[in-house]
């Protein structure tokens, strides 16, 4: 068995004992909902889409994709499937519950980015009162609520790289709410252990005595997960929580059949196949399920379903509790090509992440241009909407990657408020280079952006 199957195996096997991710409930998008989507309807019922059984699928549904004889012979054909929900233009209709035209569409200031996905203020001045804690997983976190009553949750960076996770996250959330994607409102804090003090109602799940109350003793054993300052302080992330109710993760296939307002496959959206390059841009290899959220929003008078993309702390080349490996991007966890390719050859042809080289810088993770490829890049796991991506969607995405400018990509990255200097020219150089990249690889030499519709 080649070296790149049995790694595949090995990694899927993990899966099984690998801590289920905690429900995210953080960040509000304030601005008003848009949308013909966005009319009264039945609250549709929450769901809990199984992060192993997602991860499962996607797994092996290359396999049943190849033997998908109409879309096999479509694609031969030169004839693919194109997005479903867009209009004589070739844009996504609009307006829309899933996306707006922001980058590359219209003229975003860094200063129209950095309002974008709320107040940006983190929490109030005052103790933090600490409602509830992350138990499951090797990270830290926990809710609290600030002085005004405002909830938040709080997550950290572990010891070993500190600033690694709560600088990607904040960076993407902001380059993502630039694309047009709806977001969490996440920043970066500073906070001492006497800023703290524990809800009176305050618990923790355990997983053999259940809802636990919470102790100063246990608060300080989830402290001990995360990095702190050299000050004796603890950075972290600061994600203000959803308005609205949360119905659980949205997937990349099919639709939500109880929301009456969705009314196009998923893996048929522009806006979902197009996130392809966008993804690839910021190096976001872990774009599945787990990593969305659906609120259920009274907005402008009406409710409907918002749909939004959370948890960036596998963006930039981070890894939730570490870096990405050298192969990140290159290969799916099992790789049915790959494999292949290595068996045909005896494994005497280089993998292509053999040459990448790590930064070597603490607070980044192992994101770099040289070696990246914009045509080969690949997510962690298969993507349904991805998978469907035709040309017109990669370029619709590029076109939203080219629109980035210098300042842009700077005041993001700015936000990330990293010690070492080296790490936000590096981060700005790279992202400027995997542009640049992307930008020749599918619109050549020129850079239109996407408002511009394909010859």
């Amino acid at each position: 068995m080649t070296p790149a199957l049995l790694a595949g195996l090995a990694g899927f096997a993990a899966l099984g004992f690998a801590a289920a991710p905690v429900a995210p409930e953080a960040a509000v998008d304030p601005k008003p909902g848009e949308g013909a989507e966005a009319q009264a309807a039945p609250v549709p019922r929450p769901r809990d889409v199984s992060y192993y059984r997602d991860g499962f699928e996607q797994t092996v549904r290359p396999l049943t994709r190849a033997c998908d004889l109409p879309t096999l012979i479509r694609r031969l054909s030169g004839n693919p499937r194109e997005a479903a929900n867009v209009d004589a233009s070739d844009q996504v209709r609009l307006p829309s519950t899933w996306w707006q035209p922001r980058v590359g569409f219209r003229v975003v200031t860094a200063d129209d980015m950095l309002r974008g996905p709320g107040p940006g203020t983190g929490p109030a001045p005052g103790k933090w009162r600490v409602a509830k804690a992350k138990t499951r997983g090797v990270s830290a976190g926990f809710q609290i609520k600030d002085a005004q009553g405002t909830r938040f949750a709080i997550k950290f960076d572990v010891p070993k790289y500190p600033e690694l996770t709560t600088g990607a996250e904040v960076v993407a959330t902001y380059l993502y709410w630039a694309a047009g994607y709806n977001v969490p409102d996440n920043v970066i804090v500073t906070f001492r252990r006497e800023d703290l003090e524990i809800a009176p109602d305050a618990k923790y799940d355990d997983p053999l005595k259940g809802n636990i109350p919470m102790s100063e003793e246990f608060l300080d054993k989830v402290l001990a997960k995360a990095a702190r300052n050299p000050d004796g302080s603890y950075r972290a992330v600061a994600s203000r929580f959803l308005r609205g109710k949360p119905l659980g993760e949205f997937e990349y296939s099919g639709r939500r059949k109880d929301d009456p307002e969705d009314l196009i496959a998923h893996q048929h959206r522009r806006e979902l196949r197009g996130l392809w390059t966008i993804n690839s841009w910021i190096h976001h290899d872990d774009c599945s399920a787990r990593n969305t959220l659906d609120m259920w929003v009274l907005d402008g008078g009406r409710s409907f379903v918002r749909h939004y993309l959370i948890d960036f702390n596998g963006t930039l080349g981070a890894a939730s509790i570490d870096k990405h490996s050298d192969r990140s991007g290159t290969e799916y966890l099992l790789d049915y090509g790959v494999a292949a390719r290595s068996l045909a050859t005896l494994g005497l042809v280089p993998y292509r992440w053999e040459a990448a080289v790590d930064p070597e810088l603490p607070s980044i993770g192992f994101i770099e241009s040289r070696r990246f490829d914009p045509k080969g890049w690949r997510p962690f796991l298969p993507n349904p909407a991805f998978d469907e991506r035709t040309l017109r969607d990669i370029r619709w995405g590029a076109r939203i990657v080219a629109g980035f400018k210098e300042e842009l990509i700077r005041a993001a990255v700015k936000q990330a408020r990293y010690s070492d200097p080296r790490a936000e020219d590096y981060l700005v150089r790279v992202l400027l280079e995997r542009r640049d990249k992307i930008v020749h690889r599918w619109l050549g030499a020129t850079a239109p952006t996407a408002a511009r519709t394909d010859p």
